[in-house]
């Protein structure tokens, strides 16, 4: 009787540890399924592209060959983000999955991700000058929104994360509240995500956020006019003013070029501030056509704001949505030129 025992207690105990090996595997398998292994790149300057739209982001699986000819170590994917009502928070407007795919088939092709929350564009449904832009309630309604991501940016192996693009659309004319949910938020993602964590900041000289604990601003206010063909020191002196601007009001943080770009036209977004009709009657008094340049200048601004950077920033995300694209133009063998360059020396 006593071995009776014996032996059904080694069963009992046998087949607890069988079952417990099953749940151990399958919670290895839940953590880890369908997430393509990060790539192996070394990187000691980001030379990227920036896709706000899932439209710009197939177009560039499509074009991998020529993005790596190009000299691209990452891409930089918008989440594009959008608001219902007044009351309501903040929701992903395009197909998350196709997100996270496509996260994946970039580091499948050996391209590192830079993940960026973008709520500026035309279906945001918000309304900067509303009462709840006026202060934080418009960053705090993101929040959760960007605690997803940051989540599904860790899973995935992001390289680099930023919690949303132009937040002065979100803080409208209140620099301070921008800088105090940027507070509030940094040390909640780092609880979750162990990258790289960048802020974006559309224009140096016009904003200056406290972001003490970043690991990266990316400036969005660099852009070509057409006065490049004219008065070409003129655009040097706004590179130069820009970036001096980038390095001085936030020293100790990686500097990024982000959307630095100029604008050939003539297919654009509607939206897009500075394509001609919706320059007609601009409070400035700017002609219709003064963000638009030709192919030509558009390869002399790169060359220009490559020249001028290149050994004091960490990195470039240039544009490749409508009327911003460098493909099949003069800027396309340009930017080969620099971005395949071994290292960051002149």
């Amino acid at each position: 009787m006593e071995k009776v025992l014996i032996l059904v207690v080694l069963v009992v105990i046998s087949t607890l540890y069988v079952l417990w090996q099953t749940t151990q595997k399958h919670v290895d398998y839940e953590e880890d399924y369908a997430i393509t292994k990060v790539p192996e790149i070394e990187i000691t300057q980001y030379r990227g592209v920036w896709m706000p739209f899932l439209r710009e982001v197939k177009i560039s699986l499509e074009d991998i060959d020529n993005l790596r000819l190009d000299g691209i170590n990452t891409v930089a994917i918008g989440v594009k983000v959008c608001k219902r009502g007044e009351r309501d928070s903040f929701y992903v407007c395009e197909d998350e999955e196709e997100i996270k795919e496509a996260i994946d088939d970039f580091h499948r092709n050996g391209l590192g991700t830079f993940l960026v929350l973008n709520p500026a564009n035309p279906d945001s449904g918000m309304d900067p000058e509303s009462p709840e832009g006026k202060g934080k309630d418009l960053l705090d309604k993101l929040t959760p929104l960007v605690l997803k991501w940051a989540v599904i940016s860790e899973k995935h192996g992001v390289e680099m994360f930023c919690p949303v693009n132009e937040p002065q659309m979100l803080g409208y004319k209140n620099d301070s509240a921008v800088s105090e949910w940027a507070q509030e938020i940094l040390p909640r993602i780092r609880g979750i995500y162990k990258g790289k964590i960048a802020f974006e900041v559309q224009g140096a000289k016009e904003h200056r956020y406290n972001l003490t604990g970043y690991d990266y601003v990316a400036d969005g206010g660099l852009t070509c006019t057409r006065d490049i063909a004219d008065h070409p020191g003129w655009v040097e002196e706004m590179v130069d003013e820009e970036f001096l601007a980038l390095k001085s009001n936030y020293p100790g943080l990686g500097h990024l070029l982000f959307n630095a770009g100029a604008f050939t036209g003539p297919d654009y977004y509607p939206w897009e501030p500075i394509a001609s009709e919706n320059m007609k009657n601009n409070s400035r008094g700017w002609p219709a056509d003064f963000f638009t340049v030709s192919f030509k200048a558009q390869a002399e601004f790169y060359d220009m704001v490559f020249r001028r950077t290149w050994n004091e920033t960490d990195g470039y995300f240039l544009p490749v949505y409508r009327g911003w694209e460098y493909r099949n133009k003069p800027a396309e063998a340009v930017i080969r030129e620099w971005f395949n360059r071994e290292n960051a020396d002149l």
